[in-house]
């Protein structure tokens, strides 16, 4: 069977652009490949939504297996795996050389510097990967409601203002959230069965795949990306203070066990309810829906390991 490599490159990923040193590896890595067999091409991203549209259409159009290599963040990542659902034909390699790089923490056995080994990618093994659902969108990591969801929201706002940087925009962001969205009104409904938060008010709410989030944060330290199950957490709305002093453990993934005001559920749905429409963060991406609901797809796509 031929074998097409997808080169997806999103040049404003990361704190500089990627284009040229990963152009560079990647014209040195494909002149290994077996030219009776294997065709490869190089994409670089104009706007945002390219990167699914580029895959959509090689997974239509080409007669034969497609790997395609998300090199960016997160973000990149999420259009590239939306676009590859229910392309039988499909495999995704995660080249993490964006900003947000949280996805390929999930593989705590690979170094990271493996993933950007294009050689190793190229040869690497595609295993099954569970994505998440919402309405008509997926997240292949992690979808959030909350503190950092609203954060998410706002910071994309403050990015438009005038002379204010992205890391500066988040600051802003966090420093408002914090005050003023500690305390949001939501209740669960798990596999059809309302769930107890331990409170009506709840920080936030995390729903797992992967298991890294935020640039660092292991909300879900238990999430399987392949073993057909969601991973959830709440954490119910306390006092602005002794949230600062959970921060840390949270960030290390030891909440489940260590904060008595986190509950944690496994299953296939869940359900958010509230007065009015919610703010969801999926892998970065920002999306608002009214009462929406996630469930997962088992073996929904296949993810590149590389060798």
């Amino acid at each position: 069977m031929k074998t097409k490599h997808l080169f997806i490159l999103n040049p404003v990923a990361g704190k500089s652009s990627c284009i040229e040193g990963m152009t560079r590896a990647i014209l040195d890595a494909v002149k290994k490949l077996n030219r009776e067999t294997d065709e490869y091409e190089i994409i670089n991203t104009g706007a945002k939504g390219d990167a699914g549209v580029f895959t959509k259409n090689t997974a239509e159009e080409f007669d034969g297996e497609v790997r395609v290599y998300a090199c960016g963040g997160d973000g990149t990542l999420n259009e590239v795996v939306s676009a590859a659902v229910g392309h039988s034909n499909v495999a995704v390699c995660p080249v993490p050389v964006g900003s947000g790089n949280d996805f390929v923490r999930c593989f705590e056995d690979i170094p990271k510097e493996r993933f950007l080994d294009i050689n190793a990618c190229i040869n690497g093994e595609a295993v099954p990967c569970d994505v998440l659902k919402v309405d008509d969108r997926y997240s292949v990591n992690i979808i959030s409601v909350g503190l950092d969801a609203v954060t998410g929201l706002r910071q994309k706002k403050y990015k438009r203002l005038p002379l204010i940087s992205a890391g500066a925009a988040y600051k802003v962001a966090l420093g408002l959230s914090f005050l003023t969205n500690m305390k949001n009104k939501i209740s669960f409904e798990i596999d059809g069965v309302p769930f107890d938060a331990g409170s009506e008010y709840v920080t936030l709410g995390v729903v797992g795949n992967g298991r890294w989030y935020g640039g660092g944060f292991k909300a879900t330290p238990y999430a399987e990306i392949g073993d057909g199950l969601i991973d959830f957490i709440t954490v119910r709305t306390i006092s602005r203070l002794e949230f600062l002093k959970y921060v840390n453990i949270y960030k290390k993934g030891e909440h489940i066990e260590k904060m008595p005001f986190v509950k944690y559920v496994r299953c296939k749905k869940i359900k958010m309810l509230s007065d009015k429409p919610l703010t969801l963060q999926l892998d970065g991406e920002i999306y608002q829906a009214k009462d929406p609901e996630v469930e997962i797809l088992p073996a929904a796509t296949r993810i590149i390991l590389p060798k």
